[in-house]
């Protein structure tokens, strides 16, 4: 239902705009939660994007579409605009998310719209210091901290007094010295008698992470331990923001779309900025890679010349053990890489890890070998043996593939790179040019 209706709100904008009918545009936009606007602002062109990003004439609502795009570089909306304008825009959204953009825009421009919020771009400042894709990079300096020797009374009052911020669904406890030493909830409070201590009825020693944390383990750690919110603390253990988890949504949804693309052999990249030149040179070194695999395979070919000369109906089932092989090669990295994404899966325990998967392959690789073997006997090729030939080499492909599906991402891990760029093309043109080998030296030894 909501793609229908974005997908209507998008023709209808398109068609005013290019029509010339500000007003009737504006007065549509008027209309539309801010929600919607996004998702039709993520699917246009960058001229499109810019025209329907300036009829929105209410600083609050350009504020809440550009946090909520994304796949659009929110960045490009901002550019264009004079400081004060950007200012005005960021001072309406969280600190966390005008950092984002602020980063990602020219030193000057940046300092330019800084200098233009005066201290109300200190929090964002403050953000700014902390590596990209790290705790402190994406948590709300917002939070709410009581000390240890309050009473539950005192602490509602706080609240009350205290009014909404970005995490106020827990009540985070420090000492004298910031130091955050517990944590209750909302409800947790309310239920405690008026003058207990919140030292006596926190939770201590609560869940947290320090600044210096990678994103994606703090996304780990709020889905793990099931939280709304995951404070920060700085080296000493002094309390400085809280993640809450939109952030994490967010963080899951970019890595998860990172990971995906990358298994197709592209990036991100290409969905934000999708120009047909910058497309080409994005696909274009895995794509040239799967090339200079597909000669390697020629020249392995031509080595087994004279085989495939006397039993041309080995060249029959090559498509079909090849096939096969990469598809097994493929599930399994697609596994390992998610499995070490999501934490499920122990770098530590890579022997587990392969076995595992190759044993999961051999039972599939029995099945189909099987199967191959009795076609190919019915269909009477080559010679008595040509059935077994067919048999083995499906099967030693898909094992071999199997074992180097499971073993690229781990050992890419373990050497610190992403282990997303191990599948795909990768993978696959590996898979061809081992199954080749496996094929053909088996019909050698029994042809």
């Amino acid at each position: 239902m909501r793609d229908r209706r974005g997908s209507l709100l998008q023709a209808s904008l398109l068609r005013l705009v290019r029509r010339g009918a500000w007003g009737h545009a504006r007065r549509l936009l008027e209309k539309s939660h801010p929600a919607d606007i996004a998702q039709v602002v993520d699917r246009l062109t960058e001229a499109d994007r810019k025209s329907v990003f300036d009829l929105i004439r209410s600083h609050e609502d350009r504020a809440e579409v550009l946090s909520l795009l994304q796949f659009a570089a929110r960045e490009d909306l901002i550019v264009g605009l004079d400081p004060g304008s950007g200012g005005q825009i960021l001072r309406h959204m969280s600190a966390d998310d005008a950092a984002d953009i602020l980063r990602n825009l020219a030193r000057e421009h940046a300092d330019a719209i800084l200098s233009a919020l005066g201290e109300a771009g200190a929090d964002i400042e403050a953000l700014l210091r902390y590596p990209e894709d790290t705790a402190g990079a994406i948590m709300s300096p917002e939070h709410f901290a009581l000390s240890e020797s309050l009473t539950a009374k005192e602490a509602i009052e706080r609240l009350q007094q205290r009014g909404d911020t970005e995490a106020s669904f827990y009540v985070y406890v420090v000492d004298d010295r910031n130091y955050l030493v517990g944590v209750l909830s909302l409800r947790q409070l309310i239920l405690q008698p008026p003058y207990t201590l919140l030292r006596d009825c926190m939770v201590a020693d609560p869940i947290r992470v320090t600044t210096d944390t990678d994103q994606e383990e703090v996304a780990a750690m709020v889905a793990r331990y099931d939280l709304l919110a995951l404070p920060v603390v700085d080296q000493s253990n002094g309390l400085v923001g809280v993640v809450t988890v939109d952030d994490v949504i967010d963080v899951i949804r970019e890595e998860a779309t990172e990971d995906i693309l990358k298994l197709a052999g592209t990036t991100v990249e290409e969905v934000t900025s999708p120009g047909l030149l910058r497309g080409a040179w994005i696909r274009f070194p895995w794509l040239a890679a799967s090339f200079v695999g597909g000669f390697a395979g020629i020249l392995l070919l031509s080595r087994f010349e004279d085989l495939l000369t006397a039993t041309v109906h080995v060249v029959f089932f090559l498509p079909i053990i090849l096939g096969m092989a990469g598809n097994v090669g493929s599930q399994c990295s697609m596994v390992v890489v998610r499995g070490i994404a999501t934490g499920r899966l122990e770098i530590g325990s890579i022997g587990r890890i392969i076995g595992h998967e190759v044993g999961t392959s051999v039972l599939l690789a029995v099945t189909f070998a099987f199967v191959l073997g009795v076609w190919a006997a019915l269909l009477g090729f080559g010679p008595a043996t040509f059935p077994l030939v067919v048999s083995l080499g499906m099967f030693i492909s898909m094992v071999v593939a199997a074992a180097l599906g499971a073993l690229l991402p781990v050992l890419l891990t373990r050497a610190g790179f992403d282990p997303a760029v191990a599948s795909g093309p990768f993978v696959t043109t590996s898979t061809d040019v081992l199954g080749i080998v496996s094929f053909c030296l088996v019909a050698y030894a029994l042809l």
